[in-house]
């Protein structure tokens, strides 16, 4: 690893040290630093990217509040990987329990994998697109109601991982503004069936896809939402 002035090490804890090193082993890590005593330490790394884990045997993995952030130059190359490597490791990609890796939406700037230990791991793509996001769900500024209500979902669901809180915004939405441009109650809908795959309630997200293709949109705002329309589908 190259000396550098400063530099930021996250050490994350690990119920199982074994287990959770061969878990980002499958994720394309390689195990740079191994100790069993005095304490149990492991460091994977990638390129020049490090993340370290100390053995904490009293951990329960769905209490573990450890998480840390890491920066990418191509979010869904990087997403894409790791549940190629997950599917052939597990023979599936899990989305929910532990460990687990949150599915991305084309254009989503983010995402999260939560290891054996619990820990969450966040992917973020360099640049203004997620800030973009973020400051679009804190602050209304020019958008209507229905644009703010699906940036705030979008913030809930791939910042805070409130998958709940993320589809309560929408359902509001929906009931309280009818009257929005189509394209945009679509949009809403399309986020609300990719909320509802993510905890595998496949009659709401059947639901809102049809009330999607029922929709009045012209043949261009359709031919925009096509290719989502499809890609839902074929995961439900």
């Amino acid at each position: 690893m190259n000396q550098k002035e400063w530099m930021t090490v996250p050490v994350l804890f690990a119920a199982g040290l074994d287990e959770t090193l061969d878990f980002w082993e499958t994720l394309g890590f390689k195990k740079t630093y191994y100790q069993k005593s005095p304490y149990g330490y492991g460091v994977m790394s990638r390129g020049e990217f490090g993340l370290h884990f100390v053995q904490q045997k009293w951990l329960k993995p769905e209490e573990n509040p450890s998480n840390c952030l890491v920066m990418v130059t191509d979010v869904e190359a990087v997403h894409q990987d790791f549940s190629t490597a997950l599917k052939e490791k597990l023979g599936r990609v899990p989305n929910k329990g532990v460990p687990r890796i949150t599915r991305i939406r084309p254009g989503q700037t983010r995402f999260t994998v939560t290891d054996p230990s619990g820990n969450w791991v966040t992917f973020i793509k360099f640049g203004d697109e997620d800030e973009e996001m973020v400051t679009k769900s804190e602050q209304k500024g020019d958008q209507s109601p229905m644009e703010f209500a699906i940036s705030r979902a979008t913030r809930f669901r791939e910042s805070k991982l409130d998958l709940a809180g993320a589809a309560k915004i929408l359902d509001v939405a929906l009931e309280r503004y009818p009257d929005e441009a189509k394209i945009l109650i679509a949009r809403a809908l399309l986020l609300r069936a990719e909320i509802a795959l993510d905890v595998e309630d496949t009659a709401t997200a059947s639901a809102s896809l049809q009330k999607v293709r029922e929709l009045p949109l012209s043949e261009e705002e359709r031919a925009s939402l096509s290719s989502e329309i499809e890609r839902l589908s074929e995961i439900r």
